[in-house]
């Protein structure tokens, strides 16, 4: 399959390197409105840069493409691509709001093409083990689940867009919640039930959130809580309770499980969470079974922020 890579930041110049790891992949040009990057990838990989997405029909040997973009061009261009004859996979989160999400499932629908969502946490080797061990259940049943995360989320080096609700959609529950929702999602195979949360920002002019409390009980009964902050100290960390044992995992890449009440570390196999996504896409197109998550789960996503705003 041939793909092209539109928005080439770095979650684009991440995709531009897993696609040469996917046998069934081949890339077929590169698109930024930044010329002088786009050049630069274009002739790194020899392959056609444009500077335009909607230069790409007619001029670009491809069967589909990926959208970096930032989220309020998500909907035009996920629309436009799949009317053009594309298949797409659009970054998360899949658009500002369930409306927008509906016109991509329509548009979806009219062209005939596959439309998937890159929500990466299935694809994450310490996700994937302690899915391994709720399945097993060698610890018992998971009954709760806690992500605390803190991080500058009005540093600098984040782009400004981010800081507009408008153009982001919101601010760190929109982006990290996002993956949060996600990961709980996938482990649990349940949906929200009830939700309780308290949003706000307190430390700047931007008109997003820049902390979250969120409580929500999923259908099948497993609680689970997101804290966010997003002003100052780095940390990041996730628990999972069940009823005979508990596992941490820290910084997003550690898996400890409590033993004799200490956390020991649990080995993880390596795995290239992007180019197992973009292969499990490359499936979907093909009408493979496919772990990628669907359209219909990306609306859920962010149907779901749209609970945790109304609070």
């Amino acid at each position: 399959m041939k793909v092209a890579v539109i928005g080439l930041g770095s979650i684009g110049l991440s995709h531009l390197s897993a696609i040469e790891k996917v046998e069934n992949l081949e890339l077929s040009a590169v698109c930024d409105i930044n010329e002088a990057t786009a050049i630069k990838l274009s002739e790194k990989y020899n392959v056609p840069y444009f500077t335009d997405y909607m230069q790409i029909p007619g001029n670009c040997d491809a069967d589909a493409v990926i959208l970096n973009l930032p989220h309020w061009l998500h909907c035009e261009a996920t629309e436009y691509f799949l009317d053009n004859g594309f298949h797409v996979l659009v970054e998360k989160p899949m658009a500002n709001t369930p409306d927008e999400c509906k016109r991509m499932i329509s548009a979806q629908k009219r062209s005939g093409k596959k439309l998937a969502v890159a929500h990466p946490q299935r694809f994450i080797a310490v996700n994937r083990k302690i899915k391994e061990i709720i399945q097993s259940g060698e610890l018992g049943k998971l009954n709760m689940m806690t992500e605390f995360r803190s991080v500058d989320y009005f540093e600098e080096s984040r782009p400004n867009w981010f800081k507009v609700k408008k153009l982001s959609g919101g601010g760190i529950v929109m982006n990290y919640g996002a993956h949060a929702l996600d990961k709980i999602l996938y482990l649990t195979e349940s949906h929200p039930k009830n939700i309780v949360a308290a949003v706000g920002n307190w430390k700047t002019e931007h008109d997003i959130e820049g902390h979250a409390q969120i409580f929500m009980t999923l259908e099948n009964g497993v609680s689970a809580n997101i804290t966010f902050s997003g002003y100052d100290y780095d940390g990041y960390e996730n628990y999972y309770f069940f009823t005979n044992g508990a596992l941490k995992v820290s910084g997003g890449a550690r898996l400890y499980s409590m033993i004799n009440r200490e956390w020991v570390p649990i080995e993880l196999p390596s795995l290239n969470y992007m180019a197992f996504e973009l292969s499990e896409f490359d499936k979907f197109v093909r009408g493979e079974f496919s772990e990628i998550p669907t359209a219909e789960f990306g609306a859920e996503i962010i149907e779901t922020i749209g609970r945790i705003y109304n609070g």
